[in-house]
């Protein structure tokens, strides 16, 4: 019976204090929003601005302080109560505005739900947070140039729409850090190298007075483990065994067609893994990325790989049927062979050099009988010249003779 009725005894003192702790919330609701307009800029001087901190979070949360001079109360008029949670739609808001942002609707990138007042005292105001989770989606520029190992640098420009910097005044609530990384979330593709915040004063033509805008700065820097497993080490494994089989050896007793079966097949391969980067790479005109450039070079080298092994092919076969390739040419190419260190099969050398020597022996014939023809061409004309003088008259004598 004794604890039963100290059970009873407990609860009924619970109840009262959460009674008085309830009670005591509406009042001070009741009692600072009286008179309070959450249309107004609550200052409750003339020419008083408010000084609005901002801060971030790297997983939707974003922080905004400031000091509502209207809100406030005496804590010991309402049981010692020095803090209360109240919707956002009862007090006033800065209008705080991601000015790059891509949706002009705030509701859809923001939820926001209550805002924690902290009175500092009767007449003093209060100190309000509001804190929310958001998405936002924002134009940033892109420097692809060194796709897939590349670094980015987004901004973010936050400020008032509205009001000036002589009514709204923006400042960073933690400098050293900008945007706070603790409860990031490990992305699978960026990493973030740094953050930073600035402040900004802009003057603008239409408006007498300057805006402050806070410009956070996010640098993240590309994963490129997964293009180099999926496409970069492929293309050049792939250009590796189209090279191998430009400087494979030749054949004189049949032309090596495979080579261009390769040379034609590695093309189509390059093409599809093109399609792939085209696909995770975002399109830019202002400069060629890196990988474009390694995919456009090992495309030219395997179609020029292609074109040499087509030529090759046809002056071989216009051997084979009885039309070899002039000596000049012969001589171009010795001189090709010679600058890239590339020798000609053994096979072919003993071919040539067995020419060669049956060359030489035709021109050692030819010789033989020119020269044979030459004597008794001679000794014909020697005898022609001496059958004409035998039937000439002889000269006349002169009378002194």
């Amino acid at each position: 019976m004794a604890s039963g009725r100290s059970s009873a005894v407990l609860l009924l003192n619970l109840l009262i204090v959460q009674h008085v702790v309830s009670s005591d919330q509406y009042e001070i609701a009741n009692h600072i929003l009286s008179r309070y307009n959450a249309g107004l800029i609550p200052t409750s001087k003339s020419g008083q601005k408010i000084e609005v901190y901002f801060s971030m979070e790297l997983y939707q949360i974003i922080s905004v302080r400031w000091t509502d001079h209207l809100l406030g109360w005496d804590p010991e008029k309402f049981g010692n109560n020095t803090e209360i949670m109240l919707p956002h739609h009862n007090i006033w808001l800065p209008d705080t505005t991601l000015y790059n942002s891509l949706v002009m609707k705030d509701d859809e990138n923001r939820r926001l739900l209550h805002a924690k007042v902290t009175t500092l005292g009767e007449g003093n105001g209060a100190f309000i947070e509001l804190l929310y989770p958001t998405i936002y989606k924002l134009s940033c520029l892109l420097n692809l140039r060194f796709f897939p190992f590349d670094v980015q640098t987004c901004r973010l420009l936050f400020g008032s729409w509205t009001f000036d910097n002589t009514k709204i005044d923006y400042f960073a609530f933690n400098k050293t850090t900008a945007i706070g990384t603790a409860n990031c979330i490990e992305n699978e593709g960026w990493n973030v190298l740094s953050t930073n915040v600035i402040r900004h004063e802009n003057k603008y033509e239409c408006c007498p007075n300057n805006y402050t805008l806070l410009e956070f700065r996010l640098t993240i820097q590309r994963k490129p483990l997964y293009y180099i497993i999926n496409l970069i080490i492929p293309t050049s494994i792939i250009t590796f065994i189209s090279i191998i089989g430009f400087f494979s050896t030749s054949s004189i007793n049949e032309p090596r067609e495979e080579k261009i079966t390769l040379g034609i097949t590695t093309l189509l391969s390059m093409s599809i893994l093109i399609f792939m980067v085209s696909d995770k790479m975002p399109s830019t005109s202002s400069f060629i990325p890196l990988i474009g450039l390694f995919y456009t070079s090992m495309i030219l080298l395997i179609s020029f790989s292609t074109i040499c092994s087509s030529i090759v092919i046809y002056v071989q076969k216009q051997g084979n049927i009885g039309n070899p390739p002039s000596k000049n040419l012969m001589n171009i190419a010795r001189g090709v062979n010679r600058f890239i260190r590339m020798e000609m099969p053994l096979i072919m050398k003993q071919a040539y050099a067995q020419k060669a020597r049956e060359e030489k022996l035709r021109r050692q014939q030819l010789g033989r009988k020119q020269s044979l023809w030459t004597r008794v061409y001679k000794l014909a004309r020697e005898q022609a010249m001496r059958k004409v003088r035998t039937f000439l008259p002889p000269k006349p004598r002169s009378l002194s003779e």
